[in-house]
């Protein structure tokens, strides 16, 4: 799944203009100086060490408690746009895809990984049902861009997201939070710290969203697009003389409608009477403009998830060294039904069932020290997870006939009821349909052991080498099994009628949907495969002097490879890609040279980075196989890109900051060979991947003494550029039809005005995400486009919210 494809805004581009204006004027303002009113230090862990950001020699962005509070994100979904070059899609919560720098793969299947790891106060948590958690309690997050296998560990190839959370603290504190909007949004947030003694301390925390969703499906009366969750943790923090221990226990619960899919097809004669397997201008014009279209779908979907953690932390001091152990327990189960059709046809109904059920624990012991030439870092860490995982494709007979038809053949379930109904078959005729529905199961276990070492040195005053390598050995073993089909009612009437005409249930294939798995999985097969790998790092970095630092970085990471979840071996093929279906490890070799600027007189931060990237065997998803809907599989290529990150932030007075980052990008494929609509092959080598080559942000925070108190406001948009679709996407994805496109350039804008109390214990706030209402089709795809029915994403329109907040 590509970056969202966003139609151009005129609104969105003057709002750039006017925030590019309030820059300029910011840099070109008064800037007497003002003692206590330089840019805040933000720490940050990034290289497991508390540093200044501004010391890091890595390309990052932070996101604070106040950035969440001004964009009122409730995940990371919230802040795409806002940090160019890292892109979420959160549209079905259960199934997220994250990208840094254009490296965006979905992981569907448990049989592969994201390269983007997720962390969470240290713990991995980015496997698919639980890497999109609710903000709760959030102090910080840390986007690192590049590969960060070294520190980091598995699956962050192309970089790493830290989390990281408030800990229990010994003063007494209590906060609520409460907001509610328009499309039924309420959501509720609380946070109680409590001392328990001079050297103990618990915090609990609560969080509660929820929306009604902003569009009816008409077809069910239902409200969808919403979202429904409530999260918790406890954490309790113990002294015992200089050592520290935190246990925490966190529980999650979602419920909601699943995603819906904006069909764009309405025309009922359609695609018998005009798709020739080709979107060709003649069948586009057809289409229809699903923001302003009916949403008619078959099935409301839903999406649930019950996810639950355990995590123990130490800290104990070693002489001159320091010993830091994680011990984490993570389990959740996962639901989603997605309507795939985007109809309500009876003679096209298609549905999608996905169950994942998963148990992980992980284990790290990192030690570390310094010295007067020397900080350094060894450690070890485990992980096991355990995973099962159901697909299922639901549908009916009058739709296995309607794809018999587009492939040429005939609609031999109708012609079979016909015959039965003319033989005397009573409620049976050739508009009769039953139900039909394909399951594919599997199971995995991973277990990973890795080693590393981070070493930084002062080779002179102000100059730093740091070298850095991980050894990792990853194991995975994977069980399939495709059970034949359930179909009931169907079996039920011919296992009754069928005999007298020489008929049975027998005598209809086990499986269509998956056809080509079912008789190699019939009952069940394993496969098993390890890989290992040496991560290293080198990095030099030198300060000009005490604003100004400059620094070189080579690093390369890596993540297991993996199986085909619809794949299973095929022992008795002479092909061995088919009697080992397993796939490479992902490798990514990263170049940077940046700089990282604070201008004290300016009370500004300007920060840049050059980079250059190689990555070798990308693992991502894509529809296609040869059964008769197209699955999702495992697709490897090579890619590279080169590009430019920069951001600033200045502190015009101390009423006035401005805020800006772009990111430039280069992306392409050195080795991608795929199938087009027909099977034939398709060679994208050296043609574009599809990410937009310029994403930006800008934005204006203000503030001003008023009615005993402190109003605020902050103004912030973002902006990409158009998709760069190559041969297998520029049908749909760059799509230019009568009634919309797809693969333009667009943004949003997003406005938050406050007032809070002098003594900062009462707020109020107004919060308006996408400010003018701009609303974009994209991701113009899905299971039925190879029979000419393709559906859609719609972004959210403009939405209101009042919030108040209060503390102790």
């Amino acid at each position: 799944m590509k970056p969202h494809a966003l139609q151009p805004p005129s609104q969105s581009s003057c709002l750039m203009r006017v925030l590019a204006h309030s820059i300029a004027l910011a840099f070109a303002g008064t800037l007497s100086a003002h003692a206590d009113d330089d840019i805040q230090k933000v720490i940050v862990t990034a290289q497991s060490r508390a540093q200044s950001a501004q010391e890091v020699p890595i390309s990052m962005e932070v996101i604070t408690a106040r950035d969440i509070q001004n964009l009122g994100a409730r995940n990371l979904g919230d802040v795409t746009g806002y940090l160019p070059g890292f892109q979420v899609d959160a549209t079905q919560p259960t199934q997220p895809i994250f990208g840094i720098r254009g490296v965006q793969a979905g992981d569907f299947g448990i049989g592969t990984d994201t390269p983007v790891g997720i962390y969470v106060d240290g713990v991995y948590t980015g496997k698919t049902g639980g890497a999109l958690m609710n903000f709760i309690d959030i102090q910080r997050v840390e986007v690192l861009k590049g590969p960060q296998g070294t520190l980091f560990g598995r699956n962050s190839a192309a970089g790493a997201i830290a989390v990281v959370t408030n800990e229990p603290e010994a003063e007494f504190d209590a906060a609520g939070h409460v907001r509610v909007g328009d499309y039924g949004r309420a959501d509720l947030d609380a946070m109680l710290n409590v001392p328990l003694g001079a050297s103990t301390a618990a915090r609990l925390v609560f969080v509660r969203a929820r929306s009604d969703g902003w569009v009816r499906n008409t077809s069910t009366g239902n409200r969808t697009t919403g979202d429904n969750s409530w999260a918790t943790r406890l954490s309790l923090k113990q002294k015992i003389s200089d050592a520290t221990l935190l246990l925490s226990w966190e529980h999650e619960q979602l419920r909601q409608k699943g995603w819906p899919a904006f069909g764009v097809v309405k025309d009922p004669t359609l695609p018998f009477a005009g798709y020739t397997g080709v979107y060709d201008a003649a069948y586009v014009a057809h289409f229809s403009d699903p923001r302003k279209a009916r949403l008619e779908n078959d099935t409301d979907g839903r999406e649930t998830r019950n996810f639950d953690g355990v995590t123990l932390r130490a800290e104990i001091p070693l002489g001159g060294a320091t010993l830091r152990s994680t011990t984490a327990f993570r389990t959740f189960s996962s639901y989603n039904l997605t309507d795939n059709d985007g109809t309500a046809r009876v003679d096209f109904r298609l549905a999608t069932q996905d169950q994942k059920k998963a148990y992980n624990w992980q284990q790290e012991f990192k030690l570390s020290g310094t010295t007067d030439m020397l900080d350094w870092i060894a450690g070890a860490s485990f992980y096991d997870n355990r995973e099962r995982q159901r697909s299922s494709a639901i549908l009916n007979t009058a739709t296995l006939d309607s794809l018999s038809l587009m492939q040429g053949g005939g609609a031999d379930f109708a012609t079979l009821f016909g015959g039965l109904g003319m033989a005397g078959v009573p409620g049976v005729d050739d508009s009769s349909v039953f139900g039909w529905q394909e399951d594919n199961n599997a199971k995995l276990r991973t277990r990973a052991f890795s080693v590393y070492g981070d070493l930084i040195w002062r080779l002179a005053p102000g100059t730093r080498l740091t070298t850095g390598l991980r050894w990792s050995r990853d194991r995975k073993e994977m069980q399939w099994h495709v059970p034949g089909r359930v179909s009931t009612a169907l079996d039920g009437l011919l296992n009754t009628y069928g005999p007298a005409a020489g008929l049975d249930a027998s005598a209809l294939p086990s499986n269509i949907i998956f056809a080509a798995a079912g008789p190699l999985a019939a009952t069940p097969v394993n496969a098993k495969r390890s890989w290992t790998d040496w991560s290293p790092r080198l990095v030099l970095d030198h300060k000009l002097n005490d604003d100004l630092l400059l620094f070189a970085s080579l690093s390369r990471g890596y993540q297991a490879g993996g199986f085909n979840v619809f794949t299973p071996p095929n022992a008795a093929s002479a092909n061995p890609r088919e009697r080992d279906p397993s796939f490479n490890p992902e490798k990514m070799t990263n170049l940077e040279l940046g700089f990282k600027l604070t201008a004290p007189s300016l009370r500004a931060t300007i920060n840049g980075a050059l980079f250059a990237y190689r990555f070798k065997n990308l693992q991502d998803v894509k529809l296609g196989g040869t059964s008769a809907i197209p699955t999702y599989n495992i697709i490897n290529s090579d890619q590279e890109a080169k590009g430019l990150d920069l951001d600033a932030r200045i502190r015009v007075s101390p009423r006035l900051t401005a805020f800006a980052g772009i990111e430039v990008i280069d992306q392409t494929y050195q080795r991608y060979q795929t199938t087009d609509s027909s099977g034939a092959t398709l060679d994208l080598s050296g043609q574009t991947v599809g990410t937009p080559r310029f994403t930006g942000m800008a934005g204006v925070s203000t503030n001003w003494e008023a009615l005993n108190g402190r109003m605020s406001a902050t103004l912030q948009g973002n902006y990409h550029g158009k998709s760069r679709c190559n041969d297998d996407t520029r049908a749909l994805q760059c799509l230019n039809a009568p009634a919309f496109r797809t693969g333009t350039s667009g943004g949003k804008a997003d406005l938050r005005v406050g007032w809070d109390a002098a003594n900062g214990k009462f707020g109020i706030g107004l919060l308006v995400n996408n400010l003018f209402d701009k609303r974009y089709v994209y991701n113009l795809d899905g299971q039925t486009k190879a029979f000419g029915l393709p559906y859609a994403s719609v972004t959210a329109p403009r939405t209101i919210a009042l919030e108040l907040r209060g503390s102790l």
